[in-house]
């Protein structure tokens, strides 16, 4: 025994054999780990600028000065113009209150005629007369002078 002991021995200084196993999850590894290091790289170096420029974005949105007092035309993105008193609701949508709306066929308003309005809230579904409208649909807002042919025919209305 003693022999076979000493006969299985390598030789003093000589390497041990490379277990070829090892090695090879060693690779996968550290093939694995830049991946990794490689993917968090990206996203610090290009994602967070990304996002950066959509706040900017957003932040660059000019904030709408609506005199709460007086009405509002509300021009959505299907064709539709909505006047009535505004304010911001919640974050992504605006409440319009006492609402009318333009009749089917109506007047031009160079003309000397009376324009013909609508209020919400006749229809035959009744809805409330009120509109909380998202913002992604409303391509403009204007404040309307007290003297403009609209607001004269809402309170000609109001007054029938």
């Amino acid at each position: 025994m003693a022999i076979d002991s000493k006969m299985s021995r390598r030789p003093i200084g000589s390497h041990p054999e490379k277990k070829t196993k090892k090695s090879g999850w060693m690779w996968i590894l550290l093939v694995v780990g830049l991946v990794v290091i490689g993917g968090v790289w990206y996203q610090y170096k290009y994602l967070p600028s990304l996002s950066a420029e959509t706040e900017q974005a957003e932040e660059k949105k000019p904030e709408v000065i609506i005199d709460t007092g007086e009405y509002q035309a509300v021009f959505l993105d299907n064709g539709q113009v909505y006047f009535g008193k505004l304010q911001r609701s919640r974050s992504d949508f605006y409440a319009l209150t006492d609402v009318y709306y333009l009749q089917t066929g109506a007047v031009d308003l160079d003309q000397n005629a009376n324009l013909s309005i609508a209020k919400l809230g006749n229809e035959a579904h009744g809805p409330e007369d009120k509109m909380d409208i998202n913002v992604d649909h409303i391509l403009f807002i204007e404040n309307m002078k007290s003297d403009s042919k609209v607001v004269k025919a809402i309170q000609s209305y109001k007054n029938k």
